[in-house]
């Protein structure tokens, strides 16, 4: 094929994309080239009432009054939490010309059991999948050899460095953009040139035939799209294939052109959540409820069997859902991708990046050891009884490396290589005091109260942190050169106690309090450097319960048991479905349709919790979508 065939087929394929992107966008605001955050929904504000439909769930959804309020800089605000408690968050930073910062939310404890918005606030839309998706997809389709080397040649990051949600993400976004373009580009072209060097293997044509070219492209095409092929689509995949022959192209380079115009379809980079009339609120299709559904717990296209049940119409029904997802959730790659999912949600990735300049006991092997145990921590833990296991768990493992963390012997059989079991003492328990958690937010000298009781607040809770107030960095450093010989303690206990620190620190330090008896290094001491005991003992903020707690382990039974924690994780896992941002929070009715279903349910297992936001309305359902 000349070079000059070859730049005449590429302007072919590149026009043939842009009329399907606008065929396939057709009618659906925003649905390419514009990322989507649709944080409305279904306009059930405060005070006001939205209904909607499902068919096969239950039927009626309805928006509840908002108790929500705001004030301006130096005011508090008062958020309904995860539990449904009404609490008063950090207002904004005070001082003369300062510019206020928003307080820290989050979840909620006891009290009134109203909840916010819609209880189905996403329109219909196009959602598009992550470089990891359409690398896993790639792999379903050509196998795994083709998808490490596509990961690898356009260095497309580990699965466990995904965001929650994943297209929220700035290596993401919520549009294929000309940043992006160019790699989802050289993707497709190695594909197709793979396909081409392979052409016998992939394409099973035992006589190089047109007619075997074409029928392999169809095949390719509808297993890409994850659906049946409309009469259009078939059209313009003969009219590909016919002009690229006319160009002079052998039937191989017809093939793998063709296969690289698939990669780059928006049908194959997107998929759609229209329904069967993209103007109406309701369910989606059952080939759509399987992509979503397969992409959320396996992150990646749907097995033969979720295709199957969608051909037959079983995808409709919350039983039929939930008897897909059971299946899946027993086979050992929905089980990998959602351990990692859950390794990513809790920052873990971060102790491979700290940095301990005059910490000679904190080597690259150390933090690799942290970051295992983390790993054998989730994947161990996870799949217990219950969700609130990640928390309270009393089991760890451990290699020699790690023993003196601990500081315990080596138990026996464990070497660099080999993490054996150990059962952790009274002063630990679960994901708040593993190393890995803890260390990904020390200081290279010593442990930070502020940056733990960040992640803390943000991980467990679901609170919204703050953005810092740059203007109030003058301060800030003033007051630091007053503190000179302050404990943590008491360092905190000032931020709490007194503006500009106040509104903000009251709503996170806390959390930091309570882990404040484990080092840099998250070893449990009792004393700190200087020789002054250390009192983990402090007040919960009202949004995690209120309570007096005396450690970690004690806050984590307590936010085990209120139900803040399941919140957190029920929304964070709805949020993660739901791929991009939508402005949900642990009070959202979306969110609480998932929590009160599995309130209700005796299994209070993770796997129970995928289960019950598979089945969700918010998940299954969309509001209208927009004309453009």
């Amino acid at each position: 094929m000349t070079c000059r065939a070859q730049f005449q087929l590429r302007c072919r394929l590149l026009s043939g994309m842009a009329v399907a992107s606008m065929v396939f966008a057709a009618g659906c605001e925003g649905s390419l080239g514009e990322p989507i955050d649709r944080t409305g929904g279904n306009p059930a504000g405060p005070g006001a009432t939205g209904t909607g439909t499902t068919t096969g769930r239950p039927t009626t959804t309805t928006g509840a009054t908002s108790t929500g309020t705001t004030t301006g800089a130096g005011g508090g605000t008062t958020t309904t939490g995860a539990g449904g408690g009404t609490t008063t968050g950090a207002g904004g930073a005070g001082g003369a010309g300062a510019g206020g910062t928003g307080g820290a939310g989050g979840a909620g404890g006891t009290g009134p059991t109203t909840c916010t918005g819609a209880d189905s606030p996403i329109t219909k839309r196009l959602i598009r999948l992550t470089f990891n998706q359409i690398v896993n997809s790639i792999g379903a389709l050509l196998g795994p050899t083709l998808a490490t080397a596509v990961a690898k040649d356009n260095s497309i990051p580990d699965a466990t460095e995904r965001s929650f949600p994943p297209l929220a993400n700035p290596r993401e976004g919520s549009a294929i953009t000309d940043a992006t373009w160019s790699k989802g580009d050289a993707m497709a072209t190695q594909v197709g040139q793979y396909v081409l060097d392979n052409f016998a293997t992939v394409t099973a044509c035992a006589t190089v035939t047109d007619a075997c070219a074409q029928q392999f492209i169809a095949a390719f095409a509808e297993r890409a799209y994850r659906r049946p092929l409309v009469a259009a689509e078939t059209t313009s995949l003969t009219q590909t294939y016919t002009e690229l022959k006319a160009a002079g192209a052998t039937i191989q380079e017809g093939v793998q052109f063709s296969v690289s115009s698939i990669i780059e379809a928006p049908q194959f980079l997107y998929r759609s959540e229209f329904g069967t009339d993209w103007k109406a609120a309701g369910v989606l299709t059952p080939y759509e409820t399987a992509s979503l559904l397969s992409y959320f717990i396996a992150d990646g296209p749907p097995d033969a069997p979720l295709l199957d049940a969608a051909k037959q119409g079983k995808l409709t029904a919350a039983a039929d859902i939930d008897a897909q997802v059971t299946r899946l959730l027993g086979t050992a790659p929905v089980k990998q991708n959602l351990q990692q999912a859950m390794f990513a949600y809790f920052g873990a990735t971060g102790v491979l990046s700290v940095t301990m300049p005059d910490e000679q006991l904190f080597t690259q092997g150390v933090a690799a050891s942290m970051y295992q145990e983390t790993t054998l921590f989730i994947n161990n833990t996870l799949w217990g009884p219950k969700v609130t296991d990640l928390l309270t768990s009393r089991r760890t493992w451990i290699n020699t490396n790690l023993a003196f963390i601990y500081n315990v012997p080596a138990p026996p059989g464990a070497t660099i290589d080999n993490f054996v079991a150990l059962d952790l003492p009274d002063n630990r328990a679960g994901i708040l005091t593993s190393p890995g958690y803890l260390v990904a937010r020390s200081r290279p000298d010593f442990p930070s109260i502020i940056a733990r009781g960040l992640l803390i607040n943000a991980s467990v809770l679901c609170g919204i942190n703050p953005a810092f107030n740059p203007d109030l960095q003058a301060e800030i450093d003033k007051l630091k050169g007053t503190q000179n010989g302050w404990t943590e303690r008491q360092k905190s206990e000032y931020r709490m106690t007194n503006q500009p620190c106040q509104s903000c620190h009251q709503g996170f330090d806390p959390y930091g309090l309570t882990v404040g008896n484990f080092d840099n290094l998250a070893r449990f001491q009792t004393m700190d450097a200087q020789g002054r005991p250390i009192d983990a003992t402090t007040t919960l903020p009202a949004n995690a319960g209120g309570t007096v707690i005396k450690n970690a382990p004690d806050m984590a039974t307590q936010i085990s048991s209120n139900g803040a924690f399941t919140a957190c994780v029920a929304k964070n896992l709805l949020v993660y479905g739901l791929a991009e941002a939508s402005g949900l929070s642990t009070d959202s009715c979306a969110t609480r349709t998932v929590t009160n279903a599995f309130k209700a349910s005796t299994d209070q297992s993770f796997a129970a919790l995928v289960r019950a936001v598979a089945a969700s309305i918010p998940l299954g359902t969309r509001s209208p979508g927009k004309a453009m």
